[in-house]
């Protein structure tokens, strides 16, 4: 029940702060402008490498606004600030977009989605080192005979 309260308290902290994460009021309202009420992906594309330093406070007036996929707006903000990537991700996370569409846009990006995947109760998994041995020989032969078979007696 603390960790929750905490990551509410958290995640609301960092959503209700994102106003104030450009350097001014005008320069907020100058980006709003810009991508208009309902941008294209080819605008928002635009304006996020115009803005590449805000891509994080971008994304976040993105998800608001009626019309936009989440996942091109999470694929260009990856795209035009791949520094902020795993801060992208944790705030599309935060924001309730599913792991799926965030790691579909990071490959679609051309970066590693093993670098921004959330971590499972599972942990990652890694590849086997070389390959598998052969398996032992059976025992017994319930009445057949044969080579590969060794006699319990």
């Amino acid at each position: 029940m603390k960790i929750t309260t905490t990551i509410f308290g958290v995640t609301s902290l960092a959503l209700s702060s994102m106003a104030f994460a450009f350097e001014s009021d005008e320069q907020r309202q100058s980006i709003i402008s810009q991508l208009g009420d309902v941008p294209s992906e080819e605008t928002y594309q635009n304006v996020l490498f115009e803005n590449a330093e805000f891509a994080v406070e971008i994304l976040a007036l993105l998800l608001e606004m009626e019309g936009v996929d989440p996942q091109f707006a999470i694929q260009a903000a990856m795209t035009a600030a791949p520094d902020k990537a795993i801060e992208i991700a944790q705030f599309a996370r935060d924001a309730g977009i599913a792991n799926e569409n965030i790691t579909t846009a990071a490959l679609l990006a051309g970066l590693d989605p093993t670098e921004i995947a959330e971590a499972t109760a599972a942990g990652i998994q890694t590849a086997a080192a070389g390959p598998a041995p052969p398996s032992a020989p059976a025992v017994g032969g319930q009445g057949g005979g044969g080579e590969d078979v060794i006699s319990p007696n």
